[in-house]
């Protein structure tokens, strides 16, 4: 089996990034739930990955397969992501579910430690997957925390990626589900 090599994306590789989290989480139970519609997603999840990618581009903190596999995006510490950014693509969330969609944001927040490093994303295209891409772009990212005797946070969005959070030190804090929405995971991984 070939290693994956890890990589810091720069912002040229921003489409390259954007195109495959959007690919890997496609198929994302509780993402899908949100936008159902297949151009909405594309769309939708689209403006979400350019704004949540600002933040890991200004402190360096986009991680990447060398060939752009797989893709990782990370927020220091105390850096505070504005969600009203997201809202012109509220219209693309089926009303019958957007108050509910805005619980789930309020929720993981009583989560979201401010000391902590938090994954906001990371995916592998899915013809890719079990190849250990996703192993890779988290211990690339948990070195560097580790080094710095930090934290970290995560909201896994089913129960595979949950396991592989747990493998890498990760444990369940809490379980974020309403009405008839899959189920979310906030996740910590104290410092070592």
């Amino acid at each position: 089996m070939n290693v994956p090599k890890i990589i810091t994306a720069d912002l040229i590789d921003l489409e390259r990034v954007k195109g495959v989290l959007k690919l890997g989480f496609a198929s994302d139970a509780l993402l899908r739930w949100v936008f159902p519609d297949a151009q909405n997603y594309l769309k939708s999840f689209d403006l979400w990955m350019t704004e949540f990618s600002k933040i890991a581009y200004e402190h360096n903190l986009v991680y990447s397969e060398q060939n752009f596999a797989g893709a990782s995006i990370w927020h220091p510490p105390g850096v505070e992501f504005d969600a009203a950014i997201l809202e012109p693509t509220f219209d693309a969330i089926p009303p019958e579910r957007l108050e509910t969609v805005i619980k789930f944001f309020e929720e993981f927040e009583t989560y979201h430690p401010d000391d902590a490093w938090y994954l906001a994303f990371i995916a592998v295209d899915p013809s890719q997957q079990r190849k250990g891409i996703g192993s890779f772009l988290l211990k690339e990212a948990l070195q560097m925390i580790d080094q710095k005797g930090d934290r970290a946070y995560l909201e896994a969005s089913n129960e595979q990626n949950k396991a592989l959070y747990e493998r890498h030190g990760f444990i369940e804090i809490g379980k974020v589900q309403f009405e008839d929405s899959p189920p979310a995971f906030p996740m910590i991984r104290e410092a070592r």
